[in-house]
């Protein structure tokens, strides 16, 4: 008895030089999933792909304030619950989004999924002589394998970890791939829940690249607005920062934050910028007589301020930089943007979108994810140890038929 359909299928796969695949992502703000099929051949600076659809499927509102919450004070059984829901929820936005559009679930050859993040801790901890890292993002392979009959790519970040590396910023691949430039130094600053940056020198090669994350992205800001606005989950365009002024003596105590100054690799999430730390933010700022407007303009400049300290630490002094790629949910914060510029205009750094590169900004990170899966399949090593702090480039993912 010779090999299944599922195993002659997935040779197919593995043996097609270019390949249609669809990402899914859902980031630390826990919007909903984020949707891209498209066309990818190469790897490394090689890639080449084109974008066949895209859309941004919000998750039901239950379903985020269920996320939230888990991620805050969730039971074993919300978790273990939720790692099917996300997956069912993946799976219907997927086929429902391809349903209206110009090409068929069937035309997919395979999915990249991110999941959706519940945890990120990235110190070590030690139980029973056994000491380990560990990230879990929700969504299994299994389950939208099974829903969509394709095979399914995910959990990336899991051999990296078992690397030694901290499993984020996982993106730093992509964008050494399509965002290299042949002479100019470039930052790749994402702005999502936790901001990010990968740092790429001119023409560099695959160990010239580091990444890391340099702080709080909107995470911060839409805590301190949902628990200062009932009924408002983050600041449309910024509008409620541009009326405020920021407060000098508190922003002084949040940059002494410990994780701005910590050397990378590094990483964190939406358990260190937390709800706790808004509300105590809060607390500090209405004791001194501030409005909500100079609460949100606060936090706001504390985001612009620690991803530029981390430039002015880290990058800066040891990397030759000519501009800044800005991507993700944040550059529709028109306040933050317009600070961030002024700053990078002091260093003498020029500010750019994803879209004045060719990339589309609000569903890079899902491209990426289709990018990821595809290396994957072909057996490419498609972590960065420059920005996971790995020991080694390993393929990151699982292979769900």
């Amino acid at each position: 008895m010779g090999p299944g359909p599922l195993a002659r299928r997935l040779v197919d796969k593995i043996f097609s030089e270019e390949r249609v695949v669809a990402g899914l992502m859902s980031g630390t703000s826990a919007d909903g999933v984020d949707i891209v099929v498209a066309k990818v051949r190469g790897f490394g600076r090689d890639i080449e792909h084109k974008v066949l659809h895209k859309e941004t499927v919000p998750y039901p509102s239950g379903l985020r304030r269920y996320i939230l919450d888990s991620i805050e004070q969730g039971s074993v059984r919300d978790v273990c619950l939720l790692n099917y829901l996300v997956s069912e929820a993946f799976s219907y936005a997927l086929k429902n989004s391809l349903e209206g559009s110009k090409i068929s679930l069937d035309e997919v050859d395979l999915i990249g999924s991110h999941g959706q993040t519940l945890h990120h801790f990235p110190e070590y901890a030690s139980v029973g002589g056994f000491s380990s890292r560990c990230s879990l993002q929700l969504g299994s392979v299994q389950v939208i394998a099974e829903r969509t009959g394709l095979i399914t790519i995910g959990n990336f970040r899991v051999r990296d970890i078992a690397a030694g590396g901290q499993g984020a910023p996982i993106i730093a691949y992509v964008d050494y791939s399509l965002l290299s430039d042949p002479v100019k130094g470039r930052l790749v600053q994402n702005i999502g829940g936790i901001a990010n940056v990968t740092v790429l020198p001119g023409n560099p090669g695959i160990s010239d690249v580091y990444a890391f994350d340099t702080g709080p992205g909107n995470s911060l800001i839409d805590f301190t607005v949902e628990t200062l606005y009932p009924g408002l989950s983050y600041d449309p365009g910024g509008e409620i920062a541009s009326k405020g002024s920021c407060d000098e003596e508190v922003l002084r105590e949040l940059m002494a934050h410990e994780y701005i100054a910590k050397p990378p690799p590094k990483t964190t999430g939406r358990e260190v910028f937390s709800r706790s730390l808004a509300k105590r933010i809060i607390e500090k700022g209405l004791g001194k007589g501030l409005s909500k407007e100079d609460l949100v303009a606060t936090v706001t400049m504390f985001t612009v301020k620690s991803i530029v300290k981390n430039y002015d630490l880290f990058i800066l002094p040891k990397t030759r930089v000519e501009e800044v790629i800005v991507g993700g949910g944040g550059v529709g914060n028109k306040t933050l943007m317009k600070h961030f510029e002024e700053e990078l205009r002091e260093r003498g750094l020029r500010m750019l979108r994803h879209e004045d590169v060719g990339i589309d900004s609000k569903i890079k990170e899902a491209l990426g994810m289709a990018i990821l899966a595809h290396t994957t399949l072909s057996g490419v090593p498609n972590n960065i140890p420059g920005a996971t702090g790995a020991e080694r480039s390993v393929v990151m993912g699982e292979i769900a038929l």
